[in-house]
């Protein structure tokens, strides 16, 4: 019996998910395995190294979206619900940046208050 749960997402675009998770500090591995419980392996897209405990992959769908991969019961500094809150808001302020970006804004200021909100202030000469 595999340990290995699997929990979809939204999460659609590879660059923007590559680059949220370095922006959140975690080294990333492409097309490789992670490890669970007993040694069992899975192949994953995009593989989260841990620090501790067991890493946590990323597999692209059928229907375009990622899924997050992992054996929750090793995975060791985080639990799912915290994992999956981070990923998704900084994909989500990734995916944001890049669009401010390609309509020829700069970011004025960025600012996250005590419950992890963030508010962007976003500006274009024109």
């Amino acid at each position: 019996m595999s340990h290995f749960t699997q929990v979809a997402t939204k999460i659609k675009n590879k660059e923007i998910l590559l680059s949220a998770l370095r922006e959140l500090g975690y080294e990333v591995e492409e097309n490789t395995l992670i490890t669970g419980y007993r040694r069992q392996e899975t192949p994953v897209d995009i593989a989260v190294r841990m620090q501790q405990g067991y890493d946590i992959g990323f597999v692209l769908g059928p229907d375009g979206t990622y899924s997050f991969v992992t054996d929750w019961f090793g995975v060791q500094g985080t639990n799912e619900q915290e994992f999956t809150t981070k990923v998704q808001q900084q994909y989500a302020l990734t995916t944001v940046m890049e669009q401010v970006r390609r309509q020829g804004f700069n970011v004025v200021e960025q600012q996250r208050d005590a419950g992890g909100e963030i508010r962007l202030t976003v500006r274009r000469w024109v």
